[in-house]
């Protein structure tokens, strides 16, 4: 592999939405969702003749991609822009967290509400982690959760960033929790959704203080357990989406400003309907039937019967192949499809 190719190589992702089959002897594509999508089909251009193209963005600003067939526009401020570089692509405005699944992340009221105030962010300098330790260390009479993992598994910078947090912590804000924080790798993190929802659960709100990302999965999982999330105000536009007075609260990324969100946003819990909102405006039920109509629309324009109705995904990092492992479901796929008819289970 020509990892030079690449924008980050590690970060390469890949998920196979629906497998390639064959009807009456003629290929009927499957639909793969990718990100470096330009470099990924400069090494395998006959990806795109088995499969229709998603882009997974993931990221503020704007998409990369300029092949592909179908790309989901996570910043919105970049719309007309994708659109003038990707002409023949089908845009939706939707990011991987819209996809968050509505029926893993729900209320709990069997869990018992043990915290105040949780965070879930990687051990970033850009995650701003000591804002979140700087208003908990303030607030004693409160309780607080962090929860962190690794954009690269552990370098030296992160582990360096978590001894300063955890550090400062210890001396000045012993009211946060921190369950992992043994742990200097993914391999030790338990992030399925069903154990996410229970942490959710265990909290009253959410508290971002990225300084930037995408929309954040994070938060989107708050939105549909029914807790609302507060957010910088400085944010790129995707980490603002979906946050208005029914779902969470702007701050000032001050630590007086974050102190002040948290004690008014506690004080009136009762006011916000979060999970009401994802149900009416995004989600896996919101959001999948695009994916479907979209994706449906390219295998008509194609010709081909096969269609995607069955077609389900999360938007989780945990339901895509990373690195290397996307890189063997790259070439596994082209091995078994790109020649012959392929040995697969028809598509109906």
């Amino acid at each position: 592999m020509k990892n030079d190719k690449f924008y980050k190589p590690s970060w390469i992702s890949a998920a196979v939405l629906q497998n390639p089959c064959y009807r009456n002897g003629v290929l009927q594509k499957g639909a793969i969702i990718l990100n470096q999508v330009d470099p990924v089909l400069d090494l395998y251009p006959k990806l795109s003749d088995i499969f229709f193209i998603v882009e997974r963005h993931g990221w503020f600003g704007v998409n990369e991609a300029t092949r592909a067939d179908l790309m989901l526009v996570e910043d919105l401020s970049c719309w007309e822009l994708v659109a003038r570089q990707s002409p023949n692509s089908i845009l939706l405005d939707v990011g991987p967290s819209d996809f968050v699944d509505q029926d893993a992340f729900i209320p709990s009221p069997e869990i018992e509400t043990t915290y105040d105030v949780i965070q879930v962010s990687c051990w970033s300098r850009r995650k701003r982690i000591e804002l979140f330790i700087e208003a908990a260390a303030r607030m004693p009479e409160l309780s607080f959760v962090h929860m962190g993992h690794f954009e690269n598994n552990g370098s030296n910078e992160e582990l360096e960033y978590k001894r300063e947090c955890l550090e400062y912590a210890k001396n000045y804000a012993t009211n946060i929790y921190f369950p992992y924080e043994n742990v200097d790798d993914n391999d030790g993190l338990n992030h399925s959704k069903t154990v996410m929802n229970q942490w959710v659960n265990r909290a009253r709100i959410g508290v971002l203080t990225t300084q930037s990302e995408g929309i954040n999965r994070f938060k989107m999982e708050c939105l549909a357990a029914n807790r609302p999330c507060l957010v910088p105000n400085d944010v790129a536009t995707p980490t603002r989406k979906h946050i208005e007075p029914s779902t969470g609260v702007f701050y000032t990324p001050t630590v007086d400003d974050l102190m002040e969100s948290i004690k008014g946003t506690l004080d009136r819990i009762e006011e916000f309907r979060p999970r009401e909102y994802v149900l009416n405006v995004t989600g896996k039920a919101n959001t999948l039937p695009k994916l479907r109509r979209a994706l449906n629309e390219l295998a008509a324009k194609r010709g081909q019967v096969a269609g995607f109705d069955a077609v389900s995904w999360d938007g989780r990092n945990a339901s895509l192949a990373w690195g290397e492992e996307a890189v063997d479901l790259i070439e596994e796929n082209l091995a078994q499809h790109a020649h012959g008819k392929p040995q697969v289970v028809e598509a109906y």
